[in-house]
């Protein structure tokens, strides 16, 4: 069997097809319209990617920086889209109170505040050195 042949079959098998793959795209950006609209901290996430952006263009950050930024601007955006999603589905389940539930809001919003930390110290490392080079 030809390669182009087992590809064919295995995206018949997955029932993957091009207006499937843009559904796939659909939802997901539905999801990030979702959390634009109610999440708390997107204003904080707009805010400090646009700073982190602005550094980045001010201090002519090297390559593998901007590369570092990227990705933890990233995760920290998945973190987030995670976090609602958690706090959401247990909102669906129960609005009173539920030990369970809260344990499971309070450890998705500490991964979105360990990656806040490590954002900041990742900022830290690139920005620090270059701002403390102009004094």
């Amino acid at each position: 069997m030809e390669l182009k042949d087992r590809i064919e079959k295995d995206l018949k098998k997955r029932n993957l097809s091009a207006s499937s793959l843009i559904d796939v795209i659909k939802y997901s950006l539905n999801g990030i319209r979702s959390y634009a609209k109610e999440g708390k901290s997107i204003i904080m996430y707009i805010i400090g990617s646009i700073i982190e952006i602005i550094l980045g263009f001010l201090y002519h950050i090297n390559g593998l920086e901007w590369i570092l930024i990227i990705c933890i601007l990233g995760f920290i955006l998945s973190i987030e889209l995670i976090n609602t999603a958690i706090e959401k589905a247990c909102d669906a389940i129960t609005l009173e109170y539920n030990p369970l539930i809260k344990i499971a809001k309070d450890c998705a919003s500490a991964a979105t505040f360990v990656v806040f930390i490590v954002a900041i110290i990742l900022n830290v490392i690139i920005f620090y050195p270059k701002i403390a080079a102009l004094f």
